[in-house]
């Protein structure tokens, strides 16, 4: 088989609906002797996902980026750390340049299906287990030295020196552009630059955390898509649930970081100041975008304005 040879992201996209992929899923199906009555192409994801009879995910990765390596890695390490189900591993392999990864097909709805639909009591309960769930996974020693050990501080550094031309790509408004930098600058020591560096997952949000009902309440079956994860400061890991399920909620911020184990003094403000840094910091930072979910309106707010009203936990 003849996969396209690809080396960039505009490339990719060109390319990601080919039909050539069906083909590519069958292929590593037949090399894993894996028998089959259907291959669905999943519609969400930037990685080409196949869904095999509802049991088996086939994952085949970009081969310009790092991520398949990331992910393997962090399955082989997260299993049986998180208190929530992942993915098992079961093969790991190559296809005309192709890295892929097939791994078992977890039960639940991706969490953005039903979010809407989730009773309140449900959402506290869910981002509560979110927060004890990274307590337990970050109780565990990371894997330093291995593929997750990206050079934390070379991370942090990199992503405030690039912020600006980041938030640039993403249409961010030019006060916020003309303010990173001293925002930014100002905030970095912040961070602790001696910290115990610990597994992150990097990208728990609605996406990737898969939901299922119990005895008629909504509770976390799996967590899903561990292509971003890394070593780091703990705090980074608050921001993808904290923003992409949270953000301007005070009620299910604070549930979720008491449920880690912050106590209330410890919610404050410079807290928020060290989640608002690292959401600019997050690799797949987009300030316009968090705004726009917030309000159509608060793509005018200053940074200042818009820490306080994405990371509402905190009141001036």
């Amino acid at each position: 088989m003849k996969l396209p040879l690809i080396t960039d992201a505009a490339a990719y996209r060109l390319r990601f609906n080919d039909g050539v992929w069906r083909r590519a899923a069958a292929a590593v199906c037949a090399r894993h002797d894996l028998s089959y009555e259907g291959l669905r192409r999943s519609p969400r994801g930037e990685n080409i996902i196949f869904l095999v009879d509802g049991r088996l995910v086939i994952k085949i990765f970009a081969p310009f980026r790092d991520n398949f390596s990331r992910e393997a890695a962090a399955l082989d390490f997260a299993r049986g750390k998180l208190g929530i189900e992942t993915p098992e591993l079961l093969h790991a392999g190559e296809l005309d340049g192709w890295p892929y990864l097939v791994m078992t097909q977890l039960r639940g709805h991706a969490s953005p299906e039903v979010w809407a639909g989730v009773p309140r009591r449900d959402r506290l309960e869910i981002v509560s287990r979110l927060g004890s769930a990274m307590r337990e996974l970050h109780a565990h020693a990371a894997p330093l030295g291995s593929a997750l050990d990206r050079d934390w501080h070379g991370f942090i550094e990199r992503q405030a020196r690039t912020s600006v031309e980041r938030q640039f790509a993403a249409g961010a408004n030019p006060e916020w552009l003309e303010s990173l930098p001293t925002y930014v600058a100002e905030r970095l020591n912040m961070l602790p630059a001696n910290h115990e560096q610990v597994f992150l997952h990097g990208d728990v949000h609605a996406g990737n955390l898969l939901l299922a009902q119990v005895r008629g309440r909504w509770r976390v079956t799996g967590l899903t898509d561990f292509g971003d994860s890394l070593c780091g400061f703990h705090e980074y890991e608050f921001v993808a649930p904290g923003v992409l399920m949270a953000q301007g909620d005070a009620e299910l911020q604070r549930a979720m970081l008491l449920a880690y184990g912050y106590t209330e003094s410890q919610l404050d403000l410079s807290l928020r100041a060290r989640l608002m840094l690292l959401t600019v910091l997050y690799e797949c930072s987009d300030l316009r975008k968090y705004a726009l979910r917030l309000a159509p309106e608060a793509v005018r707010l200053t940074l200042c304005e818009l820490e306080s009203a994405i990371w509402k936990f905190a009141a001036a």
